[in-house]
């Protein structure tokens, strides 16, 4: 059984019924995210957010919005456009990711390194708790000073702390221009060193992704040399002027990848390869993709040192100290569980760590994977008991 409740009234009362009931409850807006994070305890009914689809307000000279959490962020971009701004988000699962999706879950993609997370434009929620209860946090303004942000607890949370009903972001005009510079590469290693180089200058693309050759056969880029090992990928947005500089001082980094010539692609080719980049999660689908973050100088020397047998892909978000590594799982998640583990504690030791990110939902012993990292309990995970002692709202979907 679905409830798709189309007011947050609505939403309000079917959460109200279900903790009286004694009934477990987990939300969802698009499903493109069923596979990320922890399984919802068995039994749980779904409620689906998707008919909470509306853009309540969207206020251009001041660059506000304000979006019920159903609303697909491809339906907000469009309504945006018309007056030349966007949500600088770029999650997988494009078509169909919701809102409120994308926060509970904190999706991000390759512009994350020029334009931050969902939690750096989001301005203040509306959230239903577990008693029923509509309550705010933030506002829409950009300057507020309400105390906690305890809308930023919300995201990645999962649901655990709320059903997010309404969110309010700021948004940013269109760039100018759009454009992605490929450089192959002879190795992995290589790309990541050229992003790094290329990081460290006073450039500020809004992407650097280094793609092992299984991840750049995705792209499906024409053109691209057969037997390229890896691919440097630097996104750079902005105005006219910015990329042109941009573009004069990548040709500096030509030749450092050993593997033939730099592309540049500009709009309109430009679209479906950001979207390919973008939707490099989805094609990991049936994979247990496992995300691994330190220091971003560190990361080459802790992947070097990670045993790899079942990897089918892997990226790098050089500019944010980010790697995803694809593992095919042999029907049964144990023995990738204890390889992670041992991941984990080779990345703690380098200040950093490594969970699972998503994992076929039918993967035989899936619960054993280690969706969030040995630590000390935080914030979050008392307020969950304190606000929802009874496990109304989305109970195991936390990795806390």
């Amino acid at each position: 059984m679905t409830d798709a409740p189309t007011t947050e009234a609505e939403l309000a009362d079917v959460i109200r019924e279900a903790r009286a009931a004694g009934h477990a409850l987990a939300t969802e807006g698009g499903g493109s995210k069923r596979s990320f994070g922890p399984a919802a305890s068995t039994g749980a009914r779904v409620v689906s957010l998707a008919r909470l689809d509306r853009v309540v307000a969207h206020e251009p000279g001041d660059m506000l919005l304000t979006v019920e959490a159903g609303a697909r962020l491809a339906d907000v971009q469009r309504a945006l456009a018309v007056h030349d701004q966007w949500l600088p988000l770029d999650p997988p699962f494009g078509g169909v990711s919701t809102i409120g999706g994308i926060l509970a879950t904190n999706s991000s993609g390759p512009r994350r390194a020029g334009y931050g997370t969902a939690k750096d434009h989001l301005l203040g929620l509306r959230v239903v708790g577990a008693d029923g209860q509509a309550t705010k946090s933030g506002g829409r303004v950009v300057k507020n000073v309400s105390g906690y942000d305890l809308h930023r607890l919300q995201v990645g949370a999962f649901g655990a702390l709320g059903a997010i009903s309404l969110a309010h972001f700021k948004v940013s005009t269109r760039p100018e221009v759009s454009a992605l510079w490929v450089l192959p590469c002879e190795t992995f290693g290589a790309a990541h060193r050229v992003l790094l180089e290329i990081g460290a200058t006073a450039l500020r693309p809004v992407a650097l992704e280094a793609l092992d050759a299984a991840e750049a056969a995705h792209l499906g880029m024409p053109g691209m040399a057969a037997g390229t090992v890896a691919l440097a990928v630097v996104g750079l947005e902005g105005s006219r002027a910015s990329f042109d500089r941009h573009a004069r001082e990548l040709a500096t980094f030509a030749g450092r990848g050993g593997a033939g010539h730099p592309r540049l692609v500009e709009r309109p080719d430009v679209d479906a390869l950001w979207d390919a980049l973008r939707e490099l999660p989805a094609a990991h689908a049936a994979h247990v993709r496992v995300r691994i973050g330190a220091r971003p100088h560190d990361l080459p020397e802790l992947l070097a040192a990670l045993e790899r047998p079942d990897a089918v892909g892997v990226t790098v978000r050089a500019g944010v100290g980010l790697a995803a590594v694809s593992l095919a799982p042999a029907g049964d998640a144990a023995p990738l569980a204890e390889l992670i583990a041992r991941w984990h504690r080779l990345a703690a030791a380098r200040g950093g760590y490594a969970v699972v990110e998503s994992a076929p939902s039918a993967l035989q012993n899936r619960a054993t994977l280690p969706f969030g990292a040995p630590s000390a309990e935080g914030p979050a995970a008392a307020l969950r008991r304190a606000w929802d002692p009874t496990g109304t709202l989305n109970p195991g979907r936390a990795a806390w």
